[in-house]
């Protein structure tokens, strides 16, 4: 017998039919199944009496036929609800959704999307977008990402391994890393490329650096840059640089130089206590920089001029291209900040009690930080502003773009909620843990905060509000309650 198509539904009854006639049929012939009659003289045992219910039809088969029901449900319209056993959903755009045990288990259906979660131990998204595809187990201890052209492995965002499925002639087909401590990479045209720290490291593109080399570090290290290579033998004592245009020699911390052509020229003499910097000498935007630590530091440019007196304790910036007026005493917690051409002030701090300054498009704000502080920026019409009280505990964050219609908000409260609206699209969950500390990790959201999201409400756009209350105990799809026992077959 073919299994019937879902949606069905006179098809589906009749095969469910035929299987009860056939449980009923081997209950009363127990013989012609294979099983062994039990003795008219012996009583069932309390296990066997558990397993068969008084209708004849065996307890597992009972299951067999419940999930029949579930895949026969119509085109249209499916519901049920045995809380907290089983929630089914079957919309008619061919949307399913399953729930066992509450939020412990989640199988979500669509045209466009599948996803399977078991909390808190496992999810899989298979989605639209590539950023969807994502396995995760015990997040963040395994991670698993993979698109048309590129397959991720990842462990603790420590242990990592990468296949590239589109060979590309300057990329790794495979990357294998244990960071900080094994680099292995792999090439059909760049070779294979091993390295083990501290012991020995050969490594191109790290760190914005083209190749990294080291034997036995600190002993030895090399960085190479396009147009400079610095090597320490060992680290940090000895080294020098040369290149295309480099040259340099340091005996760390007695006397040190370096000079880059025209770009750039350093020298130190008992560092820190005497050090010169010099870029562009030889360009209109020429700027020096001089420290004789702790008495005294200065930068001279055609841009910006400053001064510094015992440390960075009492600093004076006077910046052309920004138009700022800077003193500080004590900097960097005490500063009061002009406007160079106005001579308003524009930003006084006196941390940790009081901030407000302008810089730019930037507008920022604390009150006995950390305990409260908001920043607002505008850019033509987008408009971003956020505030947050003691870093994480509290925050609110919107994004305003009118001429695009974009609305954005997030607001967090631990413990307890956390709302958001992207462009109508609104949601809120209470209680909310690591959900509101960490508001846009998607896998969060979706592996862990429904263990503890006692109520829940979704609308999307102009839609009917949907909400939940202790996982969906009572919970509305925006034009009818459903109750813990909800049936609703819709044709």
């Amino acid at each position: 017998m073919q299994p019937p198509s879902p949606g069905n539904g006179k098809a589906c009854l009749k095969t469910v039919g035929a299987i009860l006639v056939i449980a009923r049929r081997d209950a009363a012939n127990p013989r012609e199944t294979g099983r062994i009659q039990d003795s008219p003289l012996r009583s069932p045992t309390p296990a066997e009496a558990d397993c068969t219910p008084q209708s004849g039809v065996p307890f597992p088969r009972v299951w067999v036929i419940g999930i029949l029901l579930l895949l026969c449900a119509p085109a249209h319209a499916f519901d049920l609800k045995l809380w907290p056993l089983i929630n089914y959903q079957h919309d008619a755009a061919g949307t399913q959704s399953l729930q066992l045990l509450g939020p412990l288990f989640s199988y979500v259906h669509s045209p466009e999307q599948r996803e399977v979660t078991l909390r808190p131990l496992f999810s899989y998204v298979d989605g639209p977008r590539v950023a969807d595809n994502q396995f995760s187990l015990l997040y963040p201890i395994f991670v698993s990402r993979w698109a048309p052209e590129l397959t991720e492995y990842r462990m603790l965002g420590l242990i990592s391994f990468t296949s590239q499925n589109a060979r590309q002639p300057d990329e790794w087909d495979r990357r294998f890393t244990i960071f900080p401590f094994v680099f292995y990479r792999y090439s059909r045209t760049l070779g294979t490329w091993l390295s083990v720290l501290p012991f020995y490291a050969n490594v191109r593109d790290f760190l914005g650096y083209e190749r990294i080399q080291m034997i036995a570090f600190p002993l030895y290290l090399h960085l190479q840059e396009p147009l400079v290579q610095r090597t320490w033998l060992p680290f940090p004592f000895i080294s020098w640089a040369d290149g295309a245009l480099a040259r340099g020699f340091r005996v760390w911390p007695f006397y040190g130089w370096d000079d880059e052509g025209d770009v750039e020229r350093f020298r130190y003499v008992m560092w820190p206590f005497y050090i010169s910097y010099e870029r562009h000498f030889t360009r209109p935007e020429r700027e020096r920089r001089l420290i004789l630590f702790p008495f005294h530091s200065r930068i001279d440019s055609a841009a910006k001029t400053s001064r510094s007196y015992v440390g960075p304790f009492f600093t004076h910036t006077v910046d052309r291209k920004a138009h700022t007026d800077t003193w500080g005493f004590p900097w960097p917690l005490w500063v009061t900040q002009y406007d160079l051409t106005t001579g308003q002030r524009t930003g006084l701090r006196l941390a940790p009690f009081y901030e407000d300054t302008r810089l730019g498009n930037s507008h920022n704000h604390f009150i006995l930080w950390p305990a409260y502080r908001w920043n607002t920026q505008e850019v033509d019409s987008y408009r971003h502003t956020r505030s947050d009280a003691l870093l994480v505990l509290y925050r609110n964050i919107e994004d305003a773009q009118p001429e695009l219609h974009h609305d954005r908000t997030l607001r967090t409260l631990f413990p307890l909620y956390r709302a958001s609206n992207d462009d109508g699209d609104a949601a809120l969950a209470s209680p909310a843990l690591l959900d509101a500390l960490f508001p846009r990790n998607p896998t969060i959201q979706r592996l862990y905060a429904p263990l503890w999201q006692v109520y829940t409400r979704q609308r999307d756009g102009e839609q009917p509000a949907r909400w939940s209350l202790l996982w969906d105990l009572i919970s509305s799809d925006g034009t009818q309650l459903s109750y813990p026992v909800h049936l609703d077959w819709t044709q």
